[in-house]
């Protein structure tokens, strides 16, 4: 049951419903937690267009429903007196829905995850969106083997027989990341899109799909309590307009970049 409960939160999350500042607002503020600071690494690929993903820039999947796959891996950080080094997971199925009652996925957590660790990430997350969470699939202890190319250029993440996914960062002449661009996430305020080379899954009696060349990012992230209290987030100031809202664009040229 407890997995299951962090399931929901983690679905919620991934979700990036854009509807943080309603919700806050109608719901009661979270319990007090403690300190939290982590440090890691996220992919994502999903059925969107790839380097177009409107979800990213406050709008709705370019399909209305969005099949796609979030990938959390803290390198390193502490929740409260918890060490979250280590830490894994992926949810996968219907992320993204014009319908939220239709937001429904399968979390599956790396099998090296301490029940320490789950219960931190829940109640981290239950701070983050703890409200509404949709309907979940089910949830399961996993292997999953995620690797970052020494130039930080080339990402691979697996899960046996469930999930196989690839992307590749394209660089400049110089080496630098191209395609870095503001946008809503769970862990930060920009994303680097990625080459969509293999976006593959498959568990039996869940949901299957190739949607490799479809939509792919990844960001470093380094994320706090006092971020989220602080409404630093782009995702805390979004109303899935289908364009960035006033303070989105404010935000956005502080950060010394452009609204795409």
């Amino acid at each position: 049951m407890r997995i299951l409960r962090i399931a929901g939160l983690f679905v919620f999350a991934m979700a990036l419903s854009g509807l943080a500042n309603a919700a806050d607002e109608a719901k009661a503020p979270p319990k007090d937690i403690p300190d939290f600071d982590v440090h890691g690494i996220s992919m994502t690929e999903c059925q969107c267009t790839a380097y177009a993903c409107p979800c990213r820039s406050n709008g709705h999947p370019d399909h209305g429903s969005c099949d796609a796959a979030d990938f959390t891996y803290i390198k390193n950080g502490h929740y409260g007196k918890v060490d979250m080094s280590g830490f894994k997971a992926v949810l996968i199925g219907d992320l993204i829905d014009h319908d939220a009652s239709k937001v429904q996925g399968t979390a599956y957590f790396d099998k090296s995850s301490t029940p320490a660790q789950r219960e931190a990430f829940n109640e981290m997350l239950s701070f983050m969106f703890g409200w509404n969470p949709p309907h979940i699939v089910g949830s399961k202890v996993v292997a999953i083997d995620f690797k970052e190319s020494p130039d930080k250029s080339t990402y691979a993440l697996t899960i046996p027989d469930i999930l196989e996914e690839k992307g590749v960062m394209k660089r400049d002449s110089a080496g630098q990341p191209m395609h870095v661009v503001p946008a809503m996430d769970l862990w930060g305020n920009k994303i680097t899109y990625l080459d969509n080379v293999v976006f593959k899954y498959h568990d039996k009696g869940v949901g299957e799909w190739d949607l490799s060349g479809h939509q792919a990012n990844v960001k470093e992230f380094h994320t706090t309590k006092e971020m989220y209290a602080n409404k630093k987030l782009l995702m805390q100031h979004g109303d899935m307009s289908g364009t960035w809202t006033a303070e989105q664009k404010k935000m956005i040229q502080e950060m010394g970049m452009k609204p795409e």
